[in-house]
């Protein structure tokens, strides 16, 4: 029996590599899938009048069935914080339905959630119920949480920690997000980070890459190559992977940085084991003493989780861009906040929010006018490597003898990190209807982060007194 369960007031602290072995958690993560598929259809012909008698009955069936046994066994070993007021998972599994957008906001997010939310609602006219999930009142004060649900229609205020059990996930920051996920109601479920603004309506759920796999992802910028520990992690934990790691930026050595989680969307009618491998990578320890240490914050396990249990995914092929205003010093370059674009090439929706460079203390808003793609589009990028043996093997493939006669295709347009810009691709103007909505989102932040000082100072605000349309 796995040997990695740890009890939810235990201290693995001292502990990790005896108790958080991630390559015999993907094993039995693996063998969780098989019997999960196996199972669920006998939990689907128990009778009962509700989940609760279901899962009792399942509970019975497993004094007579080893199978059942061993796998109800395992799931609260792996997945402890799902068996909360409930028995299975089965019983969560079924409450999903309908499609959504996931936000998750505390205290210091919520002026930003605010201006987002508004930019779905009123700007881009999206109609699709949304759900704010938080970590109790001490996390997103009762003041904020009813200025929130007041301000546009079908919002739904959710504590995270009355569905899940906090005892296990001990959530903070990053973490609630997959778990926010899992939670929320909706079967096909949109997350977006309080700080992304988006320039078409939510288009995602007809994305060929999210039908054809019920999962999408996007891609972060390309940063700080050479780093070896993604790849020689990913390659000590899981010897075999799907397709995609070999040729990721990580195994290539160009990136540190593989995925941005600012949006993600998962079918969980689909691909509820692969969330489930996720959130398990969002948990108290598991963060703390390996995840967390690895990457940076939650952003890479979602793919790994995915690959853990493998589930299949997507990704929109090409890399993190830049969208605001060309460079004081430079006209070929373009500073601001992190853009990513659709299937097609165009801008989709981006993070940071609206100041030229918030992590650098700039916070003047930006004027928007400009963009640059993040490159990732190149017919052979795989091509185009730091790692030396990746390139004796395609040195091999293609006959040379020597590297000088290798021709790589060029790298994508580079960073300037601590300045936001972006330079070596071409410098696209952003369409008149574009510059209107980004530029316009500047006007809502405003309100936004005047009620927040009122808020913070005592007032009783009605969101409602602002014409949200027009501010």
């Amino acid at each position: 029996m796995l040997k990695l369960d740890y009890h939810k007031h235990e201290d693995l602290s001292d502990k990790p590599s005896e108790r958080l072995n991630f390559a015999e958690l993907a094993r039995a993560e693996r063998l969780y899938k098989a019997l999960w598929n196996y199972v669920h259809p006998v939990y689907q012909t128990l009778k009962g009048r509700n989940d609760r008698e279901r899962d009792k009955a399942l509970y019975k069936l497993a004094t007579t069935r080893p199978e059942v046994d061993f796998f109800l066994r395992l799931e609260q070993r792996l997945f402890p914080w799902v068996q909360y007021g409930r028995r299975t998972s089965f019983s969560l599994f079924k409450t999903y339905e309908g499609k959504g957008i996931v936000f998750c906001a505390g205290n210091p997010q919520f002026e930003f959630v605010i201006t987002s939310i508004q930019v779905i609602r009123n700007r881009l006219k999206s109609t699709l119920p949304i759900q704010i999930f938080h970590m109790g009142d001490g996390d997103l004060s009762r003041e904020r949480q009813q200025y929130l649900h007041d301000m546009a229609s079908d919002i739904e205020i959710i504590d995270v920690t009355q569905i899940l059990d906090n005892e296990y996930m001990q959530l903070g920051g990053w973490a609630i997000k997959p778990f926010a996920m899992l939670a929320s109601s909706f079967a096909e479920v949109m997350f977006v980070d309080a700080d992304a603004y988006f320039l078409q309506a939510t288009i995602l759920f007809s994305d060929p890459g999210y039908l054809a796999t019920g999962a999408l992802f996007f891609y972060d910028r390309t940063l700080f190559p050479g780093w070896t520990g993604g790849s020689d992690w990913l390659k000590s934990v899981l010897p075999i992977t799907s397709s995609f790691p070999p040729t990721s930026r990580w195994f290539r050595l160009v990136s540190a940085h593989e995925q941005e989680s600012g949006v993600v969307l998962i079918n969980k009618t689909s691909r509820f084991l692969g969330l489930l491998a996720t959130c398990k990578m969002n948990g108290k320890w598991e963060r703390d003493l390996v995840s967390y240490r690895l990457f940076h914050g939650d952003k890479e396990t979602f793919w790994t989780g995915f690959e853990m249990v493998q589930e299949p995914y997507a990704f929109i092929k090409n890399y993190g861009g830049v969208i605001g205003e060309l460079r004081t010093d430079n006209d070929q370059s373009v500073c601001g906040a992190q853009l990513h674009e659709d299937h097609r090439g165009r801008p989709l929706w981006w993070n940071g929010g609206l100041y030229r460079n918030k992590n650098a203390g700039v916070t003047r808003y930006l004027d928007f006018g400009y963009w640059m793609t993040g490159g990732g589009r190149q017919k052979h990028r795989e091509r185009f490597t730091n790692d030396p043996e990746q390139i004796l093997e395609v040195m091999g493939e293609l006959g040379l003898n020597s590297q000088a006669d290798l021709k790589l295709d060029a790298p994508d347009a580079e960073w300037d990190f601590m300045e936001s810009c972006l330079v070596g691709a071409e410098v696209q103007t952003l369409g008149q209807r574009e510059k209107d909505l980004a530029n316009g989102y500047v006007g809502i932040d405003r309100v936004a982060r005047e009620d927040g000082r009122k808020m913070e100072a005592g007032e009783k605000l009605d969101p409602n007194a602002h014409n949200w349309d027009t501010v």
